[in-house]
């Protein structure tokens, strides 16, 4: 098989690539993904005086995927935000999703996909136009994670 998948058909290709242009460039949705973090984890320090949050990898971004592939969009996964070994009682994590909610609203990120929800073991995802996202998680460690979905660069609108 020489493709796996078919190329996005011409019409819905142009139809892509209108929609990213109607929205902001990446590095600005990356600004915005990143202040939205920087959101819930302010909201956690409230919450929660035990956490210290660190940085354990880098971002990482590409080639956006179907029906994107045809435009010059990219993406970019930004680095988690992670509090390791913190106690989050239910109680907490109630209010940090909430502050998740809001911050993750801003950007669009109306969708909820709750994949855990557990007492001690929480994984809950808010996802906006062309695949942005922002999650919480939980399970010992806190996690805050944020992807810009596909975008175009500046120099590309």
């Amino acid at each position: 098989m020489s493709q796996p998948y078919e190329p996005t058909p011409p019409s819905v290709a142009a139809e892509a690539a209108d929609v990213l242009r109607s929205l902001p460039s990446l590095e600005d949705t990356q600004a915005q993904v990143q202040a939205a973090m920087n959101e819930i984890t302010a909201a956690a320090g409230q919450l929660i005086s035990s956490v210290r949050w660190e940085t354990l990898h880098e971002g990482s971004g590409g080639n956006c995927e179907r029906p994107y592939e045809q435009t010059a969009g990219k993406r970019y996964f930004l680095p988690d935000a992670i509090a390791q070994n913190v106690d989050v009682s239910e109680q907490a994590w109630a209010k940090l999703e909430q502050a998740a909610k809001v911050a993750a609203a801003k950007l669009d990120a109306t969708e909820v996909q709750v994949m855990q929800n557990q007492p001690g073991n929480h994984d809950v995802g808010f996802y906006g136009p062309t695949g942005l996202f922002i999650k919480v998680g939980y399970r010992g460690n806190l996690v805050v994670s944020g992807y810009t979905g596909c975008r175009l660069p500046r120099e590309a609108k």
